[in-house]
């Protein structure tokens, strides 16, 4: 819409200059047309006002051959206003189409070619009392230099077409970007919080379940249920703060902190963890995708494999980076299995990175990650 308002303008501001330029010429020299000239001006001027690009085919065909009659008829009493027929050869192409437009450029071609030459044979007797000009070869060079400028009007035209259809295809698909980027940035919020409070609340809840459970009939097993939520709420917190500091983190060191995430998994644990972290150094995003990928099959392996084994690796290959975690669990039925929100989004991540997931797992044979991450 702001396009057609502009390119209406556009042909408006040209118009008025021309008119002016004529008007110019008429007050500067004596002219015995000077009713004619001023009619075709008034004319074209009220026409100006009006871009008919949303009315009928029959309307707009008939405002661009009453222009295109009024130039010519113009021109049957000496007047030359060949501007304004590039001026509305344009306008027919972007009101009719291109196939129209040629059409009608060929239309006047010869029209205008008559009365071209009418013009300088008149002038040529009204200067020398001699008409000496060849009809043939006058014809011939008139209709060259009408063809010439046509075709430069209709491939100007084309190309504000073409342009104008890229800026609409480049507004759209920055607005399919735009919602995307709002979509991803969604997920990611999502992810950050499964992955830094999803377990701990998780925990949390479970405890003041018990608490609120045994407090009429067992108040010390409450009290020690509710300094348990105590603990874990402050996790939470905790949680938050280092997501929000690994987040922001320019050094973030990927080795150091997964040897402590491990550490931290072994002391609150069972779990007897063998690791081999070998890392090299990675950019900041990657790091903290990494970290979280880990974490959470981790946290997955505590919370739902019932394992007493765990075997972790993550080191560089000629491939790029292997992460492989084992677990001597109960494993699952992987056809039977649909993923729930930490597994998804551990896979998400990995498709972020642009890597591979393979899970294998059978029911009582515990379960085996592999991950692969290019460099």
């Amino acid at each position: 819409m702001v396009f057609l308002r502009s390119l209406s303008q556009f042909f408006r501001s040209l118009e008025w200059t021309f008119l002016i330029g004529h008007l110019g010429l008429l007050l500067s020299a004596s002219n015995h047309n000077f009713s004619i000239v001023l009619g075709g001006c008034v004319t074209l001027f009220l026409m100006s006002w009006v871009f008919p690009l949303h009315r009928p085919q029959w309307q707009r065909l008939s405002y661009v051959l009453f222009a295109m009659s009024t130039v010519l008829g113009a021109g049957l009493f000496g007047v030359n206003l060949g501007l304004f027929l590039q001026v509305y050869v344009a306008k027919s192409y972007f009101l009719l189409g291109r196939r129209t437009a040629i059409a009608l450029v060929g239309l006047t071609a010869i029209p205008w070619a008559f009365n071209e030459y009418a013009r300088e044979s008149h002038q040529l007797q009204a200067s020398s009392g001699l008409d000496s000009i060849d009809p043939i070869r006058f014809a011939i060079f008139t209709l060259a230099i009408y063809a010439a400028a046509s075709f430069f009007t209709l491939m100007l035209s084309q190309m504000v077409v073409i342009q104008q259809k890229k800026d609409q295809k480049i507004e759209e698909l920055s607005e399919q970007v735009e919602s995307l980027a709002a979509t991803l940035e969604r997920t990611r919020i999502a992810r950050e919080i499964h992955d830094s409070l999803g377990h701990t609340l998780t925990n949390l809840d479970t405890q003041l379940a018990v608490a609120q459970t045994l407090r009429s009939h067992n108040p010390t097993q409450a009290f020690e249920a509710v300094d348990t939520a105590k603990q874990l709420a402050r996790q939470c917190i905790e949680d938050v703060s280092q997501a929000l500091s690994r987040m922001r983190e320019s050094d973030f060191d990927l080795n150091q902190a997964l040897i402590a995430l491990i550490e931290q998994l072994r002391q609150t644990s069972t779990l007897k963890v063998e690791w081999k972290v070998n890392l090299p150094n990675l950019p900041v995003y990657q790091s903290y995708q990494i970290y979280c990928l880990v974490k959470e099959a981790l946290m997955n392996v505590q919370k739902h494999a019932k394992a007493s084994r765990v075997q972790f690796s993550a080191h560089q290959t000629d491939r790029g980076i292997a992460i492989d975690l084992v677990d001597d669990g109960i494993g699952f039925n992987k056809t039977a299995f649909t993923p729930g929100f930490g597994l998804q989004g551990m896979i998400e991540r990995v498709q972020l990175l642009g890597g591979q997931f393979d899970l294998q797992t059978e029911a009582a044979q515990g379960t085996q990650i592999h991950i692969t991450l290019p460099l």
